[in-house]
């Protein structure tokens, strides 16, 4: 039984975001190591200024120590945040093209998990390729349980958007204007 989730315009919707999200990782990963380094830079400035209002007052291998491990912080939450972003999306661009078809959402959830995973991989494969820039292992495994979060996260939604559905259909509510 098709859903609210295989109408035309959420299967654009969902499947163009999740391609944004695939192209906005690839694109911070063709940055070479420096403007990589500058850009979390200035977020881990602006944290460790937030943690340590202190840190100006420091001696500069002090300043270094802490700048450096708030810095492999900052980055380790990008990957997981950015992953996460593209785990949801491709939970919800599966369930507008495949979902009605599938018994158990858990299947959904494996495929969702694959391909993210699979995408991590190849990111960082592709960062070999970048000056100053290297695949890391560790970095996978952030991105990786990044995108489970997100597809689990997708699934939360998917759920309590299918559970308000059924409920609307069962009170006599019109769930879709376009029918």
């Amino acid at each position: 039984m098709r859903t609210g989730w295989q109408r035309n315009w959420v299967r654009t919707v969902t499947t163009l975001m999740t391609a944004a999200v695939m192209v906005m990782i690839f694109l911070f990963s063709m940055e070479n190591a420096e403007k990589s380094d500058k850009r979390s830079g200035v977020i881990s400035q602006t944290v460790v200024e937030v943690i340590h209002p202190e840190y100006a007052d420091l001696k500069p291998e002090q300043q270094k120590h802490i700048f450096d491990s708030v810095q492999h912080v900052v980055r380790k939450c990008a990957h997981f945040t950015e992953y996460m972003i593209l785990g949801f999306m491709i939970r919800l661009c599966l369930e507008s093209w495949i979902g009605h078809r599938m018994k158990k959402s858990r299947w959904l959830v494996l495929i969702g998990f694959g391909a993210g995973a699979a995408y991590a991989c190849s990111d960082e494969i592709h960062q070999l390729a970048i000056d100053g820039r290297s695949g890391q292992m560790k970095d996978v495994f952030v991105d990786c349980a990044g995108v489970l979060a997100g597809v689990a996260i997708g699934t939360v939604v998917v759920n309590l958007v299918n559970r308000r559905n059924a409920e609307n259909v069962l009170m006599g509510k019109n769930t879709d204007p376009g029918e």
